[in-house]
């Protein structure tokens, strides 16, 4: 399944890879005619003691068009692996946002990241190298095993025998090579998701006290990528030994048959002259430029071992199944408060039943409070009405409409998701605040901040909106960090509000004062809070509980 997907983002560069296969070709009947000029001008210098100089001006010609034409193939190999990697990785990053929770399915976030970046550019020499460098691989020496026919059958029995022998140990070396890049990229993943895990816990860690095990942890986990990539090197080291070996054995095998022919001392020539100076020099240049190609081949051979290692992870996330995709014909939903409705919803996956015959309403600006132990069924709620899955029984309505007919682009735009750990990206604190938002001047920012009691801390700031926060948010607490989290759902002026324990990790008086804050930025809002909490919520128009994937009263007992 690899090389289909390298095969068709190929055919996406038709354009670019047919003017390599020109220049190839160009480069090809180059090789010929640089090797019959040299010998004619050797030869001329040898017999004749002259030069003529139209050969000389040929010759520079030749040299000169080689040249362009290896700039050409290189030139058009780069812009096709940028036409390709660029909106692959856009292809990739689309698709992990749609999948939503899902890419929990795939991999953690730090072996998503690897994959993303690192093993979309482990495809650029691929690409960029190798495609056109199979190629100049095939043209140069079947143009080359032609020339050869008309001009000795020895050199040409010599060439069409060692060749595939060249192909035949690079494929061998090359398969091992493969199985070390899988291994690479595997170390590389649990690298990144063992860096991304200890950056999150590592405050954790130094209240435990067991920052070293974490430190001994990650410091094991980089030896052991450490030992794959030299392992991929070494591998990579002995195919170009072992092609450079046979080449130079089939060149000297040629130069000691041409030079026994030119001394008259070949057993079935003896006495004879095999070949003429011309024709022997020209054979004898156009050896190495015979085997040249394929040695390269087989240098950019691990090239390809890399990339079908790389499109292997990456097919992991592009043939992830949606389950939120789009229906033929999706209405948009209108941009005020929503009434949701549950009617007899039931969501499995696998063995596991999240949700079972659940019903509920939320009225047009109606603030519902869901509590319930982990793995009661709350988030399932919460990312059913995302978007992010659509594989259950049931109906779904939004404002009478079902959720699957509802063009989820536009409807997405209608949320304000608060999360547990709302998600920050470096840069600056305006940036952060309008995610997802239009440009928005700076009285409106200021406005949402005050709202969400923000802006007493983001005025003491040196730099105020263009200081700068990191992806963890360093330099600020968790309640403040909730604030800002609450003034870009403001900003995003969005109907319906979805908060994921929009408390957690708080102390009692944040807490309090962060749901004090919520009640009032939440008016006029269809609001839906899940919290672990069992104490109701006092302005909560709608209290529930949630066990064994049922909507229950607060005052309900659970059966074991």
């Amino acid at each position: 399944m690899a090389n289909v997907l390298l095969v068709s983002l190929q055919k996406q560069q038709r354009r670019y890879y047919a003017a390599a296969d020109g220049a190839a070709l160009t480069i090809a009947l180059c090789v010929v005619a640089q090797a019959a000029l040299l010998a004619s001008i050797i030869s001329e210098m040898v017999l004749q003691r002259q030069i003529t100089s139209l050969y000389i001006y040929l010759l520079m010609a030749v040299f000169g068009l080689r040249y362009l034409a290896h700039w050409g193939k290189d030139h058009c190999g780069l812009r096709a692996s940028l036409a390709i990697r660029y909106p692959l990785r856009r292809r990739l990053l689309t698709q992990l946002a749609n999948l939503g929770p899902g890419r929990k399915a795939i991999d953690h976030d730090g072996g998503l990241s690897s994959i993303v970046y690192e093993q979309v550019d482990a495809l650029d020499d691929y690409f960029s190298r190798y495609i056109s460098q199979t190629r100049l691989a095939l043209l140069v020496p079947l143009v080359s095993i032609i020339a050869a026919a008309f001009v000795s059958w020895l050199a040409t029995a010599v060439f069409l025998l060692t060749a595939p022998l060249v192909i035949y140990f690079m494929i061998l070396v090359g398969e091992r090579a493969a199985r070390a890049n899988r291994q690479q990229f595997q170390r590389l993943a649990l690298l990144s998701n063992q860096f991304v895990d200890l950056s999150r816990g590592l405050q954790q860690l130094k209240i435990l006290r067991q920052t070293e095990r974490g430190e001994a942890r990650l410091r094991s986990s980089a030896e052991a990528y450490q030992q794959t990539t030299m392992k991929v090197l070494r591998l990579a080291f002995i195919s170009t030994a072992t092609l450079e070996l046979f080449a130079s054995l089939a060149i000297a095998i040629i130069a000691l048959v041409l030079g026994l022919g030119l001394l008259q001392l070949l057993p079935w020539a003896r006495g004879e002259t095999f070949l003429a100076l011309p024709q022997a020099l020209f054979l004898l240049l156009l050896a190495p430029e015979f085997y040249q190609p394929l040695r390269q081949l087989g240098a950019d051979y691990h090239a390809k071992q890399k990339a079908q290692a790389a499109a292997e992870q990456i097919e992991l996330i592009l043939q992830q199944p949606l389950s939120n995709a789009p229906t033929s014909s999706p209405v948009q939903h209108a941009s005020q408060p929503p009434r949701i409705r549950f009617h007899d919803v039931h969501w499995q996956v696998g063995e596991r039943t999240l949700l079972q015959g659940v019903d509920l309403e939320v009225s047009s600006g109606e603030t519902l409070w869901l509590s319930g132990h982990s793995g009661a069924g709350k988030t399932s709620i919460i990312n059913l009405l995302l978007g992010f899955e659509q594989r259950y029984r049931g109906d779904i309505l939004v404002d009478g409409i079902e959720l699957r007919q509802v063009e989820l682009a536009h409807w997405r735009r209608q949320l304000a998701w608060l999360p547990q750990q709302p998600e920050w990206v470096s840069g600056t604190l305006r940036q952060n605040l309008l995610l997802g938002c239009p440009a928005l001047p700076d009285s409106e920012i200021v406005a949402a901040l005050q709202q969400a009691e923000a802006w007493s801390f983001v005025d003491a700031l040196p730099l105020r909106l263009d200081a700068s926060i990191s992806e963890l948010g360093s330099g600020l607490s968790g309640g403040q960090l909730q604030r800002l989290s609450i003034a870009r759902a403001i900003l995003s002026n969005a109907p319906l509000w979805l908060l994921d324990e929009p408390c957690a990790h708080l102390d009692t008086q944040t807490a309090e004062a962060i749901l004090d804050t919520l009640r009032r930025v939440c008016r006029d809002k269809t609001t839906i809070i899940v919290s672990h909490d069992t104490q109701p919520l006092p302005w909560a128009q709608q209290q529930l509980s949630v066990a064994q994937g049922r909507i229950r009263q607060l005052d309900e007992e659970v059966a074991p």
